[in-house]
């Protein structure tokens, strides 16, 4: 899953952890020898996939990357129970479901540029911070 990249140990938590993921991604294709029109389509997929508005506009990868993540979230619905159990089955989550919101937020809580303004990291590091 080359969307979570940015909430890894590579991730230095000095930018966006979507940003960072989309370098960390296209550095790992272009290695690959993956083409670099390819390479931009993953980055700007991976670098949008949480903007709301705009991901679902920019190309069938980058809405289907945002789609993708939000459904996985309990975001969108229309995807039936029977149809997610089966996904689940064979890609499971790690324990519990606060996983990635654990992950964003620490990510976040490296830098203020980790979490700009209005963006998913800075919603749920005031959360955390407001719950104590």
């Amino acid at each position: 899953m080359l969307h979570d990249l940015g909430l890894g140990t590579l991730a230095p938590g000095g930018a966006r952890f979507e940003v960072e993921g989309a370098d960390l991604a296209a550095s790992l294709l272009t290695k690959h020898g993956v083409a670099a029109a390819d390479v931009d389509r993953v980055w700007e997929a991976i670098a949008l996939h949480s903007t709301m508005g705009i991901a679902d506009r920019r190309g069938l990868l980058t809405y289907l990357t945002h789609r993708g993540v939000f459904i996985d979230g309990g975001r969108y619905g229309g995807v039936p129970d029977a149809q997610v159990q089966q996904i689940y089955a064979k890609y499971p989550r790690p324990a519990g479901n606060g996983f990635l919101q654990d992950a964003i937020v620490a990510h976040a809580s490296r830098s203020a540029a980790a979490a700009p303004p209005y963006s998913i990291a800075a919603e749920l590091l005031r959360q955390r911070r407001a719950a104590g």
